[in-house]
């Protein structure tokens, strides 16, 4: 099968001249053994504008037009750097980026006329892919490439959790290779664009994928032509790939050059921002080579290579990781042993309300559960449990405490290796660090730490230097 490359380039690889040049750089380098597909993110910064803009359109603040005309300015000076010279290509992105800002200009206008959703702010927000897939793509054909535009609206098919959407893969693989394949067997395309981070549902709404959803653009791309290609999803980012620790906290860290898929979901979730977790899913579910590269030197051999494959080494833990701003929540009462059903009551609450639960810990005794949500969140738990029927009327005791961390051990020695709960018990208990729950995933590659925040640094220094220097 012919040889195809899925890149993801972020908003910090979009911002100047430099950055664009670099592109063409890496893409003359892989274009000589493949096709390849780029997916685009916004901007750096442009989706948090776009949000800021829905918020103030929607609460009818004053001339708030003037973010629109701040993102205008900031695409228009890269097309400036970019284009200045090739008349066509400029003509075709500068005319493209008024049409769209002009769009954004009427939407937010009619905001305040129609009851805000969040269906609007995603059709707001994904302009910043529009804007930068669209003028990467003109950006090439002025270098000499063939290259092709696509809004991924057209292409992936999604539910309708809006803010939050999961792609239909089975749909959307349908729609892929009828669209994307005819293309890349074409000997008039080279290289396709498309736009990262959003999709549609089946009646053409624009959904989002949430932060860091270009990544799982690049992933259901490089899935639905699987079949069709021998491919490979290369990530760039402004980090050489995943860490076995927190740079910013921990005193030493290392590269992980070589890691499963089921261990870089787990160091997703905990805590590293490297990759969107879904996006690690469905390369695992296709079986698709994934790397990880530093964008300011491609040529490297310092980067993350992901596969299915666990790799078995003396170390029993790859990496130690955290969460550091979480709440923990705990429902109590005697009343728990005989009423049936109460964890279920208590996560169908909270999910029907959009809060995402982070650990569960549960006694023996069953006369409480303890479980931990995002600290922004803590707010709107207490509410939702001190004023439900169930809950607030049942003799529950609900204490929630703001001040904790979380604390993962990770790795596939967790699963065969005994005695870990020992030894992060004793080096945290020999640092006066106390431990306040346990939890451990079902994957049982992973084993988790409540801690108080004030010693969440201290904890994974200790852990590294227990478990990773093992001095």
């Amino acid at each position: 099968m012919e040889d195809l490359v899925v890149m993801k380039f972020g908003g910090s690889c979009l911002k100047d001249e430099k950055s664009f040049s670099q592109i063409q750089y890496i893409v003359k380098k892989y274009r000589e053994a493949s096709k390849i597909i780029i997916v685009a993110s916004a901007l750096k910064g442009i989706t948090d504008k776009l949000i800021d803009f829905y918020k103030k359109s929607c609460k009818e603040e004053p001339k708030c037009d003037y973010i629109i005309d701040d993102i205008f300015n900031i695409h228009k000076n890269v097309i400036n750097q970019i284009l200045i010279n090739e008349e066509s290509e400029f003509k075709k992105a500068f005319e493209f980026l008024k049409k769209e800002i002009g769009e954004l200009k009427q939407i937010g206008g009619v905001i305040k006329l129609i009851r805000p959703s969040i269906e609007i702010q995603d059709i707001i927000i994904s302009y910043g892919e529009k804007l930068s897939a669209f003028i990467l793509s003109q950006y090439l054909k002025s270098k000499n490439y063939k290259a092709e535009y696509i809004s991924s609206d057209e292409i992936l098919l999604t539910d309708d959790n809006f803010g939050r959407a999961l792609p239909l893969l089975k749909e959307t693989e349908i729609m892929v290779t009828d669209r994307i394949i005819p293309l890349l067997q074409s000997e008039l395309i080279e290289i396709i664009c498309v736009t990262g981070f959003y999709g549609s549902t089946k009646d053409k709404k624009i959904t989002t994928f949430g932060r860091g959803g270009s990544d799982l653009t690049a992933a259901i791309l490089a899935y639905c032509l699987r079949n069709n290609f021998s491919l490979k999803v290369i990530y760039w980012k402004n980090v050489k790939g995943f860490l076995n620790a927190d740079p910013r906290i921990a005193e030493k860290t290392a590269l992980l050059k070589r890691i499963s898929y089921k261990e870089a979901k787990e160091l997703a979730f905990f805590g590293s921002k490297v990759l969107h977790p879904l996006c690690l899913d469905v390369n695992e579910k296709g079986n698709i080579p994934s790397e990880i590269k530093f964008f300011n030197e491609p040529d490297s051999d310092e980067f993350t290579t992901i596969t299915k494959e666990i790799v078995r080494d003396d170390k029993i833990i790859r990496a130690i990781t955290s969460i550091y701003k979480l709440s923990m929540v705990t429902v109590e009462s005697d009343t728990m042993v005989p009423l049936s059903g109460t964890a279920s009551k208590i996560f169908s609450l909270l999910g029907n309300n959009n809060v995402n639960i982070v650990f569960i810990s549960q006694s023996s005794s069953e006369n409480n559960i303890t479980f931990g949500i995002e600290f922004e969140d803590s707010m709107k738990v207490s509410f939702l449990l001190r004023n439900s029927d169930f809950f607030g009327k049942k003799w529950f005791k609900i204490k929630i405490d703001n001040d904790i961390s979380l604390v993962a051990v990770i790795g596939a020695g967790v699963l065969h290796t005994s005695g870990i709960a020992g030894r992060v018990f004793t080096s945290l208990g020999d640092s006066n660090i106390n431990i306040k729950a346990i939890a451990q995933g079902s994957s049982e590659l992973n084993f988790t730490a409540i801690i108080d925040r004030k010693n969440c640094d201290k904890a994974i220094n200790v852990l590294y230097n227990e478990f990773i220097t093992q001095k």
